[in-house]
C-alpha cells in the first residue's frame, strides 16, 4: 500500500480512488479487502466521517460489533437504509464481489454524488476512509504536502 509522502512518518497509506459509477456501485480496492478481512457477501457498515465533509468510514460489521460502534450498529433498522443516531449517518450495506450499491438516500447522507473519486485510506486498524479527493487534496495544501497531493493521481482507480 503506497503513502501518500514517503519517507514522512505517520503519512497516510492509501489503497487507492474508488469511483461512484452511474449506477452508484463503487468498487472497494481490493488490497483494502484483503487488509480488512471481507469476504464474499459481508455485511459492512458505513457511518458520516467528520461534520460537513463528504464520505464515509467502512467497518466490517462483525468488526464494529466488537468496538465502541456496536451501540449504534446493533439499533440499525434493517440492511440498506440509512439510520441517524447523533446527527451521524449509519448504513449497514453487503459486500457483492468487493463491489457496494449504494442507494440515492446514502449518496445524499454521506454528501456525495455519482462520479465521485473518494481515496481509500487506512484509517484506524478497523475502518478504512472514503474521501473525496478533494478533501484530502486542500487539507494536504493546507499542511504543504504538495508531493502527497501529486501521489493521489497516480494511484490506481477502481
Amino acid at each position: 500500500m503506497p503513502s501518500l509522502q514517503p519517507g514522512t512518518p505517520s503519512a497516510k497509506e492509501a489503497y487507492g480512488i474508488s469511483r461512484i459509477r452511474e449506477d452508484l456501485k463503487f468498487t472497494i480496492p481490493p488490497e483494502a479487502v484483503e487488509r480488512y478481512g471481507i469476504m464474499g457477501n459481508d455485511a459492512v457498515v458505513l457511518v458520516t466521517g467528520r461534520r460537513g465533509e463528504g464520505g464515509f468510514g467502512l467497518i466490517k460489521k462483525d468488526t464494529a460489533m466488537k468496538s465502541v460502534f456496536s451501540r449504534y450498529v446493533e439499533q440499525i433498522q434493517g440492511i440498506d437504509q440509512v439510520n441517524w443516531f447523533n446527527r451521524k449517518a449509519y448504513t449497514m450495506i453487503r459486500v457483492v464481489d468487493g463491489r457496494v450499491q449504494l442507494t440515492r438516500d446514502m449518496l445524499q447522507a454521506y454528501c456525495l454524488e455519482p462520479g465521485s473519486r473518494l481515496l481509500v485510506v487506512k484509517s484506524t486498524t478497523i475502518t478504512m476512509s472514503f474521501t473525496p479527493v478533494e478533501i484530502w487534496a486542500r487539507k494536504l495544501a493546507k499542511h504543504g504536502f504538495n508531493e502527497a497531493i501529486k501521489n493521489i493521481e497516480n494511484l490506481e482507480e477502481f
